[in-house]
């Protein structure tokens, strides 16, 4: 068993030559394809971006650059070459996530809990979380940065600019670790006393697709037009907009019906009435996501799981409506 485990220090041992130039300079021949154009842009001679990736290839023990030549000069890398970069990716995310780490702490500003957060009916959510942390984690303190788009806030937090933060389920790839809050379901904002009150509990998809809607504004994909298409059905939407009092004013003014997640009517007035669908529309789900690289903060873990009782109560008193 111990000679085993002294092979396998072996050969990892020699892995340590590689340094973080090695990696650099891979990343610049494959943007570029060209070792000529990478040299340019790291600023090193172009001999000295060769011996980098001969360096790095004697290191692995793999050719990671094709070299066609001749009347083909445009570099790939090879299977192995974009094994490395994967890898190569998530060091220099690590890396980054460390410097950032370090301005925070060079700054005061590392003992905050910094968390992403995008709003639209989140904050219901917060007064209940912050009671329950209060109770077990009264050291804690929050520092909330606000972006509108789920690619903002995983950017975020790649840079290791928030520890946390609230996103939209589910995540594509595997540099992130999520945990599900609920599924929030939507429902329809009509005005009180309208017409479109007393029918619109019965709407089929077919008729609420006619509707002039009113929501949120779109990012570069819409759950809920996306889901009218896959029906072959184009909602005919109105107004987006991010502020909650401007799409509450659009239809108390009766230019419309307003499509929303339930968390965000909570706070809207006696001038309007929330009706539940019948026609099936699928809830948006709500998580809590932070960089896998990273890991979970004590502070972090503790927000998570103030999270996940405050969302449950929540998911129990909305059943209770419905039901």
């Amino acid at each position: 068993m111990g000679h085993d485990y002294d092979l396998r220090v072996a050969s990892l041992s020699g892995w340590t030559g590689i340094e973080l130039r090695h990696f650099l300079a891979l990343e610049a021949v494959a943007s570029e394809r060209s070792f000529h154009r990478a040299a340019r842009k790291l600023g090193y001679t172009q001999s000295a971006i060769s011996q980098q990736i001969a360096a790095l290839e004697r290191v692995v023990g793999h050719r990671l650059i094709e070299r066609p030549g001749g009347s083909q000069p445009v570099l790939r890398l090879t299977r192995a070459g974009e094994i490395v970069m994967e890898h190569a990716y998530a060091i220099g995310a690590r890396l980054k996530t460390a410097q950032a780490d370090l301005q925070a702490f060079a700054a005061g500003d590392l003992d905050p809990l910094r968390l992403g957060f995008f709003g639209r009916g989140l904050g219901a959510l917060m007064p209940g979380i912050c009671r329950r942390l209060q109770d077990k984690r009264p050291d804690i303190e929050i520092k909330i940065s606000e972006a509108r788009t789920d690619e903002d806030l995983l950017g975020m937090l790649r840079r290791g600019e928030i520890d946390l933060s609230f996103v939209h389920l589910p995540l594509a790839g595997g540099e992130f670790e999520e945990v599900t809050l609920l599924e929030d379901d939507h429902v329809l904002v009509v005005q009180a006393e309208s017409t479109a009150a007393s029918r619109a509990a019965s709407l089929s998809l077919e008729e609420l697709a006619t509707l002039p809607l009113i929501g949120f504004r779109m990012g570069k994909t819409c759950q809920l037009t996306d889901y009218f298409r896959s029906h072959n059905l184009e909602p005919s939407w109105l107004v987006g907009s991010d502020d909650i009092e401007s799409v509450y004013a659009f239809v108390t003014a009766g230019f419309g019906s307003a499509l929303l997640p339930r968390l965000a009517t909570l706070s809207l007035g006696d001038d309007v009435q929330v009706v539940q669908l019948s026609c099936q529309l699928p809830p948006r789900r709500i998580g809590l996501a932070w960089a896998a690289a990273r890991g979970e903060s004590g502070s972090a873990r503790a927000f998570v799981e103030a999270a996940v009782a405050e969302a449950a109560r929540f998911s129990r008193g909305r059943l209770s409506l419905a039901s």
